[in-house]
């Protein structure tokens, strides 16, 4: 905390030590930020810290906040304070940036480029993503748009539902199923068991009930950057029992079942 104090005195005094060191901001993404500086003349390395709390050390005169695998928040605000500094941690000089990531809204597609299609009921897979209240929302292109994450509201987690019915959630299920269940069984009741929203990945367990059988289905929602900086989302869904061998998975070449999809545009 002594050292995040004085790193602050730093940033807003530098003209009094030294040239301040100006950050630009070169990528901004949902989960990472992209950043460049002047070289300072003397330094040695470089000390990145996001909110107060160490990140990185560097000797190059850019860096990379966030990654798919060590996500940052998506909507959120963040400070950085970058320092150059010689050996024995000397500081020249420290620069300050506030940024907020964006989301991962938008629309995204899957492709099918095979023959493989579920008998036709799975040629492409449109989804949008919306951001509400503070978490995500994802909506299923089918005969109708339908909201399929959450499936149920919060109240309904654990309730069984029958098959039949016509409240939203009731038609959603069924929509979601014509797509992705390959076998003729038609299911008597579901319910959703568990339901959970992380940084850039949504989740969601859904038990069902096949005459005296039941098995469950999970499914997940990762969201990602490729190489380019182009958003990606990807769907994949698994289950046990009958489920195993009966849901269609993507049959695309190198995605071992998950579906990838692109980014559209919002």
């Amino acid at each position: 905390m002594r050292r995040f104090l004085a790193l602050l005195l730093l940033v807003h005094a530098a003209s009094l030590f030294a040239a301040p060191l100006s950050l630009e901001v070169t990528g901004l993404y949902p989960n990472q930020i992209h950043l460049t500086w002047e070289a300072v003349e003397g330094a040695d390395y470089y000390d990145l810290y996001l909110d107060g709390k160490p990140m990185a050390r560097t000797t190059d005169a850019f860096a990379v906040l966030g990654s798919n695998e060590e996500s940052l928040l998506s909507h959120t605000g963040y400070q950085i304070i970058v320092a150059a500094r010689k050996r024995g941690d000397i500081d020249l000089a420290a620069g300050m940036k506030r940024v907020v990531t964006p989301g991962w809204e938008g629309r995204y597609r899957w492709e099918n480029v095979t023959g493989d299609d579920n008998k036709g009921k799975c040629r492409h897979l449109d989804f949008t993503v919306v951001w509400k209240d503070g978490s995500y929302e994802v909506y299923a292109q089918y005969e109708t748009m339908y909201r399929i994450f959450p499936l149920v509201p919060d109240h309904l987690i654990g309730e069984e539902v029958s098959w039949d019915g016509d409240e939203v959630y009731q038609l959603a299920y069924r929509a979601n199923a014509e797509v992705f269940n390959t076998t003729s069984y038609k299911p008597k009741s579901w319910s959703v068991t568990k339901l959970e929203r992380g940084a850039d990945i949504l989740s969601v367990e859904v038990r069902t009930r096949v005459g005296s059988l039941r098995f469950t289905t999970r499914s997940r929602y990762t969201f990602a950057l490729s190489p380019k900086g182009e958003a990606l989302l990807f769907f994949e869904t698994k289950g046990d029992g009958l489920a195993s061998w009966g849901l269609f998975q993507s049959p695309n070449p190198g995605e071992k079942g998950v579906f990838g999809c692109v980014f559209l545009g919002p």
